[in-house]
């Protein structure tokens, strides 16, 4: 019944494999379980409601919301092979596989064990993607994630690994089955341990070489059928091996004996109808073949094509290149010539900077013995200026005491004056006194006539008369002198005042603008300042002595000093 149905071990174990590859990407949560809710949501969107239905009812029959692997296993062996064909696995033969009996794997303790998956949500969408649409497709039937499967009759191929990318036609020599099965030798038994290993050792059979199944379309590897007939003729011999691996993993699981026998019974494969179906593949892949080889024509033509364009360019290249090199040495000789005028001119301005250095270095030295001498002639004007500065000083300290002299004099004079009329009224006084008694002396003459000794008095009255005309004429001569002394000195007096007044405002305007001057003007107006306040001064001087001589002619008395006492 083995060999009818399951012609070797490695099929079986290959579609539980891929079996678990649908179940992991099917579990959400990585704990061991499938929840319907979520199998019902991908197979409406990956598949066909009513189908789905009748699937979900066949791999959860007690209604428990979720579904472990064994039941999952049981159901797709039983409700495939009342909903749809047989599957049709299109797997390699690995004859060094070999399952220890330490390694096989507990599916029950392996859903249960409730292990979280540790890759990436990202990983597992892809996984998911890439699962789901084969497992929910319109024939029904399940296919892994790296593996090929029957879709409608058409078959697809689709690769995950990452080796080179190598034409292979119908007759080309089949790989050699150890180089093969490398890719599964680290898995060590049909199915992993737990199932937070499964996506890691599912990322690793995605990423191997054993998987080298490309799209026809794509002109990619196609090696999994060039070896179709060596695997069917290694059947009978691997069919031994199947019966050691089938009594070890029914050892190790009871239950999973039965899974096998279900699913042998339900599996009936023809190996005529089979057979028929890869010489279909094998024409296909003969047309692909002739395919790639018009491929290959049209791109050696294409390179041809290239290759003269390349030629073409390479010549165009040398061409501009020469150009390059003859303009690079034109502009080179332009720019040299341009170069050595600068430096000429350059040359010729550091000349013509150099002698103008030179002058203004001249010039600056004429210009510091100027400044030198300059120098010492403002420190003699300075020293000039202040002796001229101490003569003004000395002028108006004489000035002043000149102005004092005067102010005594006029108060002299005032008081002068006073007495003069105090002199002049008592001498009024003394006329009338005078002329009272010559009244009186003549009343008495007259009363006198009568008596004895009349002659003798009347003789001594005309003595007394004529001596006192003698004395009225000489008080009337002193009077109109003292008057005539008065006149000129009035005259003096208020000539005097007219001229110093004018000499006051003349010296007193120089001496507010004497600073200013001194500060602006040069040597020489410095100098003709100081001589003209000389001659200034000088006048002034002859002028008081002037004036003290005509009060000494005139009234000596008015210079006397008189004490208080």
């Amino acid at each position: 019944m083995e060999g009818n149905v399951f012609p070797d071990q490695e099929q079986l174990l290959g579609f539980l494999k891929k079996l678990k590859e649908v179940f992991d990407v099917c579990d959400e949560d990585a704990d061991g379980y499938i929840r319907v809710e979520h199998f019902v949501d991908l197979g409406l969107q990956f598949g066909q409601g009513d189908r789905d239905e009748k699937l979900t009812k066949y791999l959860d029959p007690n209604s428990h919301g979720r579904i472990n692997f064994k039941d999952f296993c049981y159901g797709v062996f039983n409700g495939e092979a009342r909903l749809g064909p047989p599957i049709i696995m299109c797997t390699r033969p690995y004859p060094d596989c070999s399952v220890e009996q330490g390694e096989c794997c507990d599916m029950d303790s392996t859903n249960e064990s409730g292990v979280g998956s540790d890759t990436s949500d990202g990983g597992r969408s892809n996984e998911k993607e890439e699962g789901l649409g084969g497992l929910f497709n319109n024939s029904g039937q399940l296919i892994g994630s790296a593996s090929a499967s029957v879709f409608s009759g058409e078959e697809q191929f689709e690769d995950y690994g990452e080796g080179e990318d190598v034409d292979y036609t119908p007759s080309s020599p089949c790989p050699d089955d150890d180089a093969r099965t490398n890719g599964f030798s680290d898995l060590g038994s049909s199915l992993p341990s737990s199932a937070g290993q499964t996506p890691l050792k599912m990322c690793h059979l995605y990423n191997s070489d054993v998987l080298d199944v490309y799209c026809s379309q794509c002109y990619k590897k196609v090696n999994l059928l060039n070896d179709l007939e060596a695997r069917l003729n290694n059947l009978r011999a691997n069919s031994q091996l199947f019966q050691h691996n089938h009594s070890a993993f029914s050892s190790s699981q009871g239950s999973t004996e039965d899974l096998f026998r279900d699913s042998i019974d339900s599996c009936d494969v023809d190996i005529t109808e089979k057979v028929s179906y890869l010489e279909k593949k094998v024409t296909e892949l003969e047309n692909d073949s002739l395919a790639n080889g018009d491929l290959k024509c049209k791109l050696k033509q294409g390179n041809t094509q290239l290759v003269h364009r390349v030629h073409e360019l390479e010549e165009q290249l040398k061409d501009q290149e020469s150009r390059a090199d003859q303009t690079l040495e034109e502009e080179t000789h332009r720019h040299r010539e341009t170069y050595c005028k600068m430096e000429r001119d350059k040359n010729t301005d550091i000349e013509l900077l150099s002698n103008r250095v030179q002058q203004l270095e001249e010039e600056n030295g004429e210009m510091k013995l100027n400044v030198c001498k300059l120098k010492s002639q403002t420190e003699k004007l300075d020293q000039e200026k202040q002796r001229m500065t101490d003569r003004l000083e000395d002028t108006s300290l004489r000035l002043k005491d000149e102005m004092d002299l005067y102010r005594k004099m006029m108060d002299k004079l005032w008081q002068n004056r006073h007495e003069f009329q105090k002199e002049r009224e008592a001498m009024q006084e003394l006329i009338e006194d005078l002329r009272r008694e010559l009244e009186h002396l003549q009343l008495f003459k007259l009363g006198s006539e009568a008596g004895q000794g009349a002659g003798l008095s009347e003789y001594n009255a005309k003595t007394r008369e004529i001596e006192m005309e003698h004395e009225v004429k000489r008080l009337k001569q002193e009077n109109f002198k003292l008057r005539d002394q008065n006149d000129d000195l009035n005259s003096q007096i208020l000539s005097l005042s007219l001229y110093e007044a004018k000499n006051l405002f003349a010296c007193h305007t120089k001496a507010q603008s004497l600073a200013a001057e001194i500060d602006n003007a040069s040597r020489d107006e410095l100098v003709d300042a100081l001589k003209e306040q000389e001659c200034v001064n000088l006048r002034l001087r002859q002028y008081m002595d002037k004036i003290i001589l005509a009060i000494l002619d005139h009234n000596p008395s008015i210079l006397e000093i008189k004490s208080n006492s």
